[in-house]
């Protein structure tokens, strides 16, 4: 039946694609309730549904979270921790399902996992580019759009709280076989376009020019060409950090020094 082939292709699915779906094939509504009483989907919430795997207890069954990320917004995208995660180089494991849009939902719980928004800068919303550097994938039979590795490692260095501890961010994109520099510039400029994210960014990619084959000339695109403020790579209170000249920089102690590659 119609349905069944909707269930088959649909593992995640809001209120609108079902009501898409039967206004095409005239499908009696509310079908979703049959499928809710049977057992065939649950509700992540009211108008985002997960179909229940077969032989799995709809009580305890816990949906692909970059299905259910992607579902959370109409033009939501895995992105900052867990795209590192789907990429397959996260350091460590998160129970937070991080995704960005126009219109974040507020945080959600369901299950183990915590939903939590991003919204997209306003630069990228103002100029219509929300998913530059964003891809879309088949996954666990469904399909996900997820920020590529250059554009998720600008957005953990802009906000690292959804990147994780410093030594998680770095020990996770390093992870990372390469590095499209000229992406990450465009990208810098789309987002931002001001001279402290690019320092930012110039500075990570500079302490990392050996492993991804960056050489100076990449980085002058990123370097401050005005001399101000000092910018701090990390915006909380840090007692112990050093100021990188050449990035107009104040970067914490641990680091500068990589404190987590040292060998006790």
């Amino acid at each position: 039946m119609d349905h069944e082939k909707f269930l088959a292709g649909e593992p995640v699915f809001t209120g609108s694609e079902l009501a898409t779906f039967i206004s095409r094939h005239g499908v009696a509504r509310p079908v979703e309730e049959r499928w809710l009483r049977a057992g065939r989907v649950v509700a992540v919430r009211p108008d985002v549904f997960s179909v229940v795997r077969e032989g799995r207890d709809p009580a305890r069954f816990q949906p692909m979270p970059d299905l259910v990320a992607t579902k959370m917004a109409p033009d939501a995208v895995v992105s900052h921790h867990s795209a590192l995660d789907y990429w397959g180089i996260s350091y460590s494991m998160w129970f937070d399902a991080v995704y960005s849009a126009t219109d974040p939902a507020p945080p959600m719980v369901y299950g183990a996992m915590c939903y939590r928004g991003v919204r997209f800068p306003e630069r990228l919303i103002e100029s219509g580019q929300q998913h530059f550097g964003v891809v879309e994938q088949s996954y666990a039979d469904g399909t996900v759009r997820v920020t590529m590795l250059e554009r998720t490692l600008v957005d953990v260095l802009a906000d690292p709280d959804y990147g994780g501890s410093w030594d998680e961010i770095y020990q996770s994109l390093t992870r990372a076989d390469s590095i499209d520099v000229v992406t990450v510039a465009a990208y810098c400029q789309m987002r931002d376009g001001g001279p402290a994210l690019r320092a930012k960014v110039g500075f990570f990619l500079d302490q990392h020019s050996e492993l991804w084959g960056i050489h100076d000339s990449d980085l002058d695109q990123f370097r401050p060409q005005d001399t101000g403020p000092a910018v701090r790579l990390d915006p909380a209170p840090l007692e112990r950090t050093c100021f990188v000249e050449g990035w107009n920089l104040v970067v914490p102690v641990e680091v500068v020094e990589r404190q987590w590659e040292l060998v006790f």
